[in-house]
């Protein structure tokens, strides 16, 4: 089989997941925007297809809102939650657990839902891939809510000017926390009142939303998903890099006019993001004197960064089919034996072992150049070692 073979039962699998488990909780509907990602060419300026959104994927009142009254920014939310579900498969494809699961978008399987370390991945590559997205339109005059960024602060060195169309990061890191964060909010404040609430007047939990400290997991789990939003930002934050134009007689480059810009492609804000997947920090609620997020594991160290993931609740080791977890396991998986890591037969397989197959590809070969002006190719057909897992 096939990877398109082995994707399309991965998928077939999450739906029939998303069958058996309760799979939205309230601390997850902030990221059911994602389900914009196959809407398609949907016109955004209609006041029924944002009233559709809404009703579809329970966005908050400012979304439908955004929605409604600025339809070229939601526009580009939308392109961010097709990115989003584009760029976090390919960066986790050679990964146990491939991202797979966030396709079934605005509905998801209790890995993205139980306070997972994946979960804390896919928010902050979520509110990277708006702030990524509404930065770069700015500066390209698609929005006409913005536009470039002004000059840094810091003065030019003397070898060059500040000049040209930065990618305005300042409006783009505040409607991100607007749009991203506002499902989350109105949830954050009922941590004062949980806290505050006498213990006899406590109303009873449901069997999923139990209380430490007074404070419930849903609650723990908005204030976690809020940093995790935070840390995607931070992360298109340390992006910025400066670029510069040349000036001058044929080339000299006498002049140079520098701006502050962001990477093109959100897959090398992700590359960075999955650095720091495996290091996510569990935590847990506690203090002594008021209430906070504590790391679940003694450390020697700090407590955590607000660069750091935060996960509530240890994940699966994904190598079997597991409905409750989410878990689609990784039989059938591709694999590499020739290497260590990650996409190794070793990890990806669990010990079960794999099986190698020959198949037949199809690749352009022999192509010639032909003045003027195109490239003409043949077609051959190639024999490739494939290995799968059992």
């Amino acid at each position: 089989m096939g990877p398109r073979g082995c994707q399309h039962k991965e998928v077939v699998g999450l739906l029939l997941a998303a069958v058996v488990v309760v799979l939205v909780s309230e601390h997850t509907l902030a990221i059911r925007w994602l389900g914009l990602h196959s809407s398609g060419n949907i016109h955004w300026n209609s006041s029924s297809a944002c009233r559709s959104a809404r009703n579809s994927l329970q966005l908050s009142r400012r979304q439908t809102r955004l929605c409604r009254t600025s339809p070229e920014v939601f526009a580009v939310v939308v392109r961010a939650a097709f990115t989003t579900v584009s760029v976090c498969q390919d960066v986790l494809q050679d990964r146990r657990w491939n991202c797979s699961s966030v396709l079934l978008a605005p509905n998801f399987t209790p890995d993205l839902t139980s306070g997972t370390r994946e979960q804390a991945f896919v928010y902050a590559l979520a509110s990277a891939a708006v702030t990524h997205a509404v930065a770069r339109a700015c500066s390209s005059g698609l929005l006409p809510q913005c536009s470039c960024a002004s000059p840094p602060r810091e003065p030019p060195n003397g070898n060059f000017k500040w000049g040209g169309c930065g990618d305005n990061l300042r409006w783009a890191s505040q409607f991100a926390a607007m749009f991203v964060d506002s499902s989350e909010r109105h949830t954050s404040s009922l941590r004062y009142r949980e806290r505050m609430r006498p213990k006899s007047a406590t109303t009873r939990t449901s069997e999923t939303d139990t209380e430490v400290h007074g404070v419930s997991e849903r609650t723990t789990m908005t204030s976690i998903n809020l940093h995790n939003n935070q840390v995607g930002r931070r992360l298109v934050e340390s992006s910025v890099q400066s670029q510069c134009k040349c000036h001058g007689v044929s080339g000299s480059c006498s002049i140079r006019t520098c701006w502050r810009a962001l990477p093109s492609r959100l897959q090398e804000i992700a590359t960075r993001l999955v650095r720091r997947y495996p290091h996510s920090v569990a935590v847990r609620v506690g203090g002594a004197v008021g209430w906070k997020l504590l790391p679940a594991r003694p450390s020697p160290g700090p407590l955590y960064s607000p660069d750091d993931l935060l996960y509530l609740n240890d994940s699966p080791d994904y190598c079997h089919r597991d409905y409750r977890t989410g878990s689609v396991g990784t039989h059938g998986r591709r694999c590499n034996s020739s290497v260590e890591g990650y996409s190794s037969c070793n990890n990806m397989c669990c010990g079960r072992g794999y099986e190698t197959r020959w198949e037949e590809r199809l690749e352009r070969c022999h192509c010639k150049y032909y003045w003027c002006c195109y490239v003409k190719c043949k077609t051959c057909r190639t024999q490739v070692q494939v290995d799968y897992c059992n």
